[in-house]
């Protein structure tokens, strides 16, 4: 039995190359789907996956083995895979790199929340740009 115990949960956000749109409505739940079981197999918690047309956002509860650096990997690899050989989209690909934010069990209901609602806060224009970061800010 382990003695470690940890609550490590990480919010990961990364887009279609290009910001392509191809993820659809009818995709989405199957892309989705196959994150959250990636994440399980990877012995994780996928606590919320959702996302818009031409990102993804997952929010992960971490095993203590598995880094965000490992799990990002493997979730864009897998889903990838996915993509071209399910569904079928040829040039499909993810941007290179993701965002990833730590959370505090306070935030963990909101996050959550907030995932599972993309399409909505897309339409109204209630994203928060924090959570919706998946380069680098741009320094001056």
């Amino acid at each position: 039995m382990s003695s470690t115990y940890a609550r490590l949960y990480v919010h990961l956000v990364w887009a279609t190359k290009g910001r392509e749109p191809w993820i659809t409505l009818d995709v989405a739940p199957r892309l989705h789907g196959m994150i959250a079981g990636r994440c399980v197999a990877l012995g994780c918690v996928a606590v919320a996956i959702g996302g818009v047309e031409e990102h993804v956002h997952a929010l992960v509860g971490l095993k203590t083995d598995v880094d965000v650096a490992r799990l990002t990997r493997e979730l864009k690899a897998g889903s990838s895979a996915f993509m071209h050989g399910e569904i079928g989209v040829e040039r499909f690909g993810w941007q290179e790199g993701y965002g990833a934010f730590t959370l505090r069990d306070t935030e963990l209901d909101t996050a959550r929340r907030y995932v599972r609602d993309q399409p909505r806060h897309h339409a109204d224009g209630t994203t928060l740009d924090d959570w919706e970061r998946s380069t680098p800010p741009r320094t001056r």
